[in-house]
């Protein structure tokens, strides 16, 4: 009996242990689960980011815009080993694409232009650039840039001293200072989530008005007995924060005055049972706070931080803790950046969140310059050399441009330089408007104001949900680009819903002729490459079924060639541009620009458009390109009006390549989802929404068709394309409840139908990468042109060189435009830390 009393107490103490080990390791799986997870997705899904340095920010019709892309790995700012292609497109405000380019990256970096076409309708364009792999998000988060373009017309009669006539800027939308429209909104951001009975907790307030811009104002925080708890005040956007401990069971508002009028908001309800989780940068130092009610325990708690997917912090929640604890985190070792902490439960249930940026001074880098004189007179030589340093005066190397641009030329407003892009606006979704303002000195007020910004925001690139299931270890969808590729798919000849499977050879005409084969998928698909070469080149894809018993049925098959350019589905990010570009700033530019092409007509008239002096009477009146498409299609009357749109094929880049289905998905308005040959096509509402009856109306030259017929259809087979809503589908009645589609096609399509397609094989152009041109810059020691030099871009280097020693220098010549100049360098240093480096020169008549 007494040998069996110590074996019984042996067992429980052993189910007692085995029980209290299980409970106590869940957490360290789960934080073993999450480091996992994070290797994989840094190595497997690790995001792109890219970003553009353009010579300036405001041009004419007829101008080139200069500009850098880099392509990075978005974790560790090095080079990308995923993809090897960037686009860069020129899009309006209509997001239709207007010019592109497509370029190989070979490390982190690649120069190329656009020339703005001289009939460019005048307004507001975006510039944006991405890759392909990129586009796997849901909602790719894109470097854009808006820039506004000005049309400069010339008239007869011209000279040297002839001056811009007035009107030249309408469409750009004079900007007027900002005032409130409407009675500001209050949103509540409660830090970690959730304000917690009892416990201290702090609210970052976003203040904005009708237009959601933000508003400074201050206010009071009341209790549902209106006893005034605290104060508040919001700042510049409207960001602030306030800290107060709420009660169990009360409702608490935010009260302001405007005209004397009170205005209130509540704020969210405490819970009674909670966590908070509390950080303050310190600079040197994150300081952690985390607290429980006493209901709670923070004992197998998991505390995780990370920046862009490197894990930085950890902490399992101890007995001692019991409902609180505070600790350090030293950001000498960090990078800076946006850093996500999260406190779990130890079932992996998220608890409370909070971002915090990480800014430590010891990451702080410098270009300095350093030149004979600031003030220099016409046509005269500029020397300067430049030096980077880290904050511990040591050398810096990197990858950088430089350009030096009439100041005038510079949107003091469009502010989203490299650092404030790919530390801080790319990880939260690009909707901050102006976020170098948090960079240009190291106040505490902007701390505070970008700490209070970091309360507003979530993270954007991954949510743990995501990142803990099995879907994580799923490929993406669009793998990264590596050179051209070559991709299309083979059916049943005319019958574009059968996929067939069979053997194609690639044949692409070139200086040598390349050759390739290889057996397609089941469902018809096959790619080729990747490839590199500049320019376009002639191909052909055949496809022969060598198992076939008749010959007549060995190339019995139709070829879809896949598009060649990328369908972006993202919209142009939504943010408040009304007071980045002052309307002085581009009257003042438009003024040299047309100095510029006035005195490039007097010398070289061919190479100008100009608007000939003609006397038009209502007999001569020339009819608009969209009058005589619609004198050639009198069908197109009744999808013509003021609430419809019309897209012409060929203002649509590399239009030859793709499908009618592709081309309709350009239209602004029109939404086409789905995968062919099961898409769906909808059109936006004139109230931006959706209509909810289903397909719209599609109309073929007049004759109503179907979906599957259209599907059928290749772009280069449609002149133009209607899309009607609104009033003008009165005369449709019913038929036209979900929208219009009208397809309208050119004179060659009853010519191409009547052919027979050739079986087996498909012709066609491959697009080759982009070869940038050399930006002319003159030598006047050399050469001295009578020809006046009015360039608004006196220089522009996209691979500015360093030494081992940080060093670098620029020269470049002044031309005969006097005024201020600015020198402006940007790029990235070898260890991943983004620069803009800023110089001030000015030309004057005599010196």
């Amino acid at each position: 009996m007494k040998k069996i009393i110590p074996s019984i107490i042996l067992v429980f103490l052993t189910i007692f242990l085995v029980q209290s080990y299980s409970e106590l390791s869940q957490e360290y799986v789960l934080l073993e689960k999450i480091k996992t997870r994070l290797v994989d997705y840094r190595q497997n899904l690790a995001p792109e980011k890219t970003y553009l340095h353009t010579d300036k920010d405001v041009y004419s019709n007829g101008d080139i815009i200069w500009f850098k892309t880099y392509l990075l790995d978005g974790i560790t700012h090095d080079f990308s080993n995923k993809s090897k292609v960037v686009y860069v497109d020129l899009v309006n405000d209509r997001d239709s694409v207007v010019a592109y380019r497509k370029l190989f990256v070979d490390e982190k970096s690649v120069a190329g232009d656009i020339q703005i076409d001289e009939k460019i309708p005048q307004g507001t364009y975006t510039l944006r650039s991405y890759t392909k792999y990129m586009l796997n998000d849901k909602e790719p988060i894109l470097y854009e840039k808006r820039i506004p373009i000005i049309v400069q017309k010339l008239e007869q009669g011209l000279n040297l001293d002839s001056t811009m006539p007035n009107g030249n800027l309408e469409g750009l939308g004079a900007l007027t200072q900002n005032s409130i429209s409407g009675i500001p909104k209050i949103r509540f951001y409660p830090e970690g989530g959730d304000l917690v009975a009892g416990l201290p907790g702090t609210l970052g307030l976003e203040v904005l008005d009708d237009n959601g811009n933000g508003v400074a104002l201050k206010g009071e925080i009341k209790s549902s007995d209106n006893e005034i708890v605290t104060t508040f005040e919001s700042h510049e956007f409207g960001l602030g924060r306030v800290r107060f401990i709420p009660r169990d069971g009360t409702q608490y508002h935010a009260s302001f005055n405007i005209d004397g009028k009170e205005h209130t908001y509540s704020l969210p309800q405490a819970i009674p049972s909670g966590y908070i989780l509390n950080l303050q940068n310190r600079e040197d130092h994150i300081l952690v706070q985390v607290a429980s009610t006493q209901d709670q325990d923070l004992e197998g708690t998991l505390l995780v931080g990370h920046l862009r997917g490197d894990l930085i912090f950890k902490r399992i929640g101890e007995p001692s803790d019991k409902s609180s604890y505070a600790t350090k985190i030293f950001t000498r070792e960090l990078k800076d950046g946006v850093a996500h902490f999260t406190l779990f439960a130890s079932n992996g249930e998220p608890l409370a969140e909070r971002l915090v940026y990480i800014d430590d001074p010891n990451n702080d880098a410098q270009i300095a310059f350093s030149a004979p004189a600031k003030v220099y007179g016409k046509r005269e030589k500029v020397n300067m050399d430049l030096v980077i340093k880290d904050a511990n005066g040591s050398p810096l190397k990197g990858d950088f441009s430089v350009g030096v641009v009439s100041k005038n030329g510079i949107n003091k407003g469009q502010a989203n330089s490299f650092k404030s892009w790919l530390l801080l606006n790319s990880d939260l979704g690009g909707r901050i408007a102006n976020p170098d303002y948090f960079f240009e000195d190291g106040s505490k007020h902007r701390k505070f104001l970008l700490d209070a910004l970091m309360l507003t925001r979530g993270w954007r690139r991954f949510v743990w949900k995501d990142i803990l299931s099995d879907s994580l270890a799923q490929l993406p969808e669009i793998s990264p680009e590596k050179g051209i590729m070559v991709r299309g798919k083979t059916t049943k000849f005319k019958l574009p819903n059968r996929p067939k499977e069979t053997s194609v050879t690639l044949n692409l005409y070139g200086v040598d002729l390349i050759n390739s084969k290889q057996k397609t998928t089941k469902q018809g698909q096959f790619s080729f490459g990747p490839f590199y070469f500049t320019d376009s080149l002639e191909a052909t894809v055949e496809a022969h079924d060598s198992l076939a018993k008749w010959d007549s049925k060995k190339s019995n098959f139709s070829i879809i060639m896949g598009s060649q350019i990328p369908e972006v589905q993202a919209k142009r990010q939504k943010r408040d541009y009304r007071n980045q570009t002052s309307w002085p700033q581009i009257n003042d530019y438009a003024k040299e620009a047309y100095q510029k092409k006035v005195t490039d007509y007097m010398y070289d008239p061919d190479k100008v458009t100009q608007l000939e002096e003609v006397t038009v009477t209502e007999k001569d009146k020339r009819l608009t390109r969209h009058q005589m498409a619609t004198n050639s299609n009198p069908s197109a009357r009744r999808t013509t009006g003021p609430f419809s749109s019309r897209l012409f094929r060929e203002d649509v880049l590399g239009n030859e390549a793709m499908s009618a289905i592709d081309l309709l998905n350009r239209v602004p308005g029109v939404y086409v989802t789905g995968s062919y040959p099961m898409q769906q096509v909808r059109i936006l509402g004139t109230r931006n929404t959706i209509f909810a009856g289903g397909e719209p109306l599609i109309l073929i030259n007049g004759t109503t068709s179907t979906l599957d017929f259209l599907q059928q259809l290749r772009a280069i087979e449609i002149e133009f394309i209607d899309v009607v809503k609104g009033p003008d589908l009165t005369i449709f009645g019913s038929r036209g409840a979900n929208g219009v589609i009208g397809i309208y096609t050119n004179k060659s399509f009853e010519e191409l139908n009547k052919q027979e397609q050739y079986p087996g094989v498909v012709s066609f152009k491959v697009q080759g990468f982009y070869k940038t041109r050399e930006f002319y810059a003159p030598d006047y020691y050399v050469e001295d042109p009578k020809k006046p030099d009015y360039r608004t871009t006196l220089y522009w280097n996209p691979e500015l060189a360093f030494t081992n020693t940080g060093l670098s220098s620029v020269d470049f010549f002044t031309g005969d435009k006097t005024g201020m100049f600015q020198v402006r360098v940007e790029g990235i240093t070898d260890d991943g830390r983004p620069l803009t480096g800023l110089y001030d020169i000015e030309v004057v008549d005599e010196y």
